[in-house]
């Protein structure tokens, strides 16, 4: 039964890794560039050296806001922004050598980016960067620290991150296999908005004890009130 549910439990973070990839949503969860601002502005800006600006001209560039779409111009903003420690740019950066969207891919520095977001509290960055510590794609892989940068991202309110941390306390990967906190965070993951993770949670559930589902519900409770 476990064996069953880790294996779903994986697919759906595989489709989840389809949809979403390692910058859609933090492309919904950024503010729509302001058309008030003028494209000349901005530039003026980026070159007195505001890092906000640069990385709203990378914006533009990538969503084709009054210019045409020019992933490679947009890289070349969030790179000017990311170097000077604007987390939102180093995130965007990490996610476009990671897919190779503007330019070519590069694991390594993508997670020298996602590193640098996430040390200032991205969580869409401890996430990403997580998913290339896991297995070692762009460097040594380390499973440990990847839990602990998903549960890092979970708690922020990452569902993705939930299901992932999940699995790895299914599989003990990384953790100690603990199937009350493999449920536990299944919930908060439900509780987030994960689409079908309730219905995950209350498979893995069936086959639990009373005294393991109250310990998991307890868990969850404390991590997400």
């Amino acid at each position: 039964m476990v064996g069953k549910l880790a294996a779903t439990l994986v697919t759906l973070s595989l489709v989840i890794a389809m949809i979403i990839g390692p910058t859609a949503r933090s492309v919904a969860q950024e503010a729509s560039v302001d058309g008030s601002y003028g494209l000349t502005l901005y530039e003026k800006a980026a070159e007195q050296g505001s890092a906000e600006a640069a990385y709203r001209l990378g914006q533009i560039h990538e969503a084709g806001h009054g210019v045409q779409v020019d992933a490679t111009r947009a890289r070349i903003w969030y790179r000017r922004a990311a170097e000077k420690g604007f987390p939102a740019a180093q995130l965007k950066l990490g996610a476009m050598l990671q897919t190779g969207r503007g330019g070519l891919v590069d694991l390594a520095e993508a997670t020298r980016w996602y590193r640098a977001a996430a040390a200032q509290g991205s969580a869409m960055a401890q996430y990403n960067l997580a998913t290339l510590l896991e297995y070692g794609r762009g460097g040594e892989a380390d499973p440990a620290a990847a839990a602990e940068l998903y549960e890092a991202a979970a708690r922020a309110g990452i569902a993705e991150a939930a299901v992932q941390l999940a699995i790895m306390f299914i599989e003990g990967r990384g953790v100690a296999e603990n199937q009350v906190s493999a449920l536990a965070w299944l919930s908060v993951a439900a509780k987030d908005g994960m689409v079908g993770a309730a219905a995950l949670s209350d498979q893995f559930a069936a086959k639990m004890s009373v005294a393991e589902k109250q310990a998991a519900s307890a868990q969850a409770a404390a991590i997400r009130p």
